[in-house]
């Protein structure tokens, strides 16, 4: 009886990059829940343990369809190209500035256009989710203020209204320009105005 044909870069031994390219794709897969914490521990611990890129391969078994005219190949995403941790933690970034500064073009309706269409836990969503509930406070401390202002004499909202005003385009940019940096920033009114319409975690 003959054995299966096994190709020859099979018994390739596993070189670190495409060891952590397969631990990555195993931490996304977990983090999107299509693997149970269990199973992925136990398909770490063989992509660990790999020595060659058959035994790589034994840790999506079941998990990753590879078309059994590519397998011999070694088409499987521990060897696919990787896009760089960097590089998708840059375009998050971006995303979730542009969350941010939407609101000059789409006024409240940007970031959440950007909350609906960002994933669930994402940095996107959250700086997304922050940026409503900071618009969504001002909107309704302007409108409050225009109401407040027909009954209080002296004309005092004529100094009030510009500095809200001032105030609302600084921490607009600030935010923006904070989450362009990947920072967790907290803006100083949600200290005070406890208002979250959106989760923000």
């Amino acid at each position: 009886m003959t054995s299966a044909f096994e190709h020859p870069s099979l018994k390739m031994p596993v070189t670190d990059e495409q060891r952590d390219r397969a631990e990555q794709w195993l931490q996304e897969a977990y983090a999107e829940g299509r693997i149970s914490e269990q199973e992925f521990d136990r398909r770490i611990g063989q992509v660990i343990g790999a020595s060659n890129r058959r035994e790589l391969n034994e840790a999506f078994f079941g998990l990753v369809h590879v078309p059994s005219t590519s397998k011999a190949l070694g088409v499987h995403p521990a060897y696919q190209p990787m896009i760089r941790p960097e590089t998708k933690q840059q375009a998050g970034r971006g995303v979730a500035g542009l969350a941010h500064f939407s609101v000059f073009f789409l006024w409240i309706f940007g970031p959440l256009l950007f909350f609906a269409l960002s994933r669930e836990g994402s940095y996107p969503r959250k700086e997304a989710a922050k940026a409503f509930n900071f618009q969504l406070i001002s909107t309704v401390s302007f409108i409050v203020a225009g109401i407040l202002s027909t009954f209080v004499p002296f004309d005092i909202f004529d100094w009030i209204f510009p500095l809200m005003g001032v105030g609302w385009l600084v921490l607009t940019i600030v935010g923006g320009a904070k989450a362009l940096q990947g920072e967790d920033w907290r803006n100083p009114v949600k200290s005070v105005v406890k208002l979250e319409a959106l989760k923000e975690r």
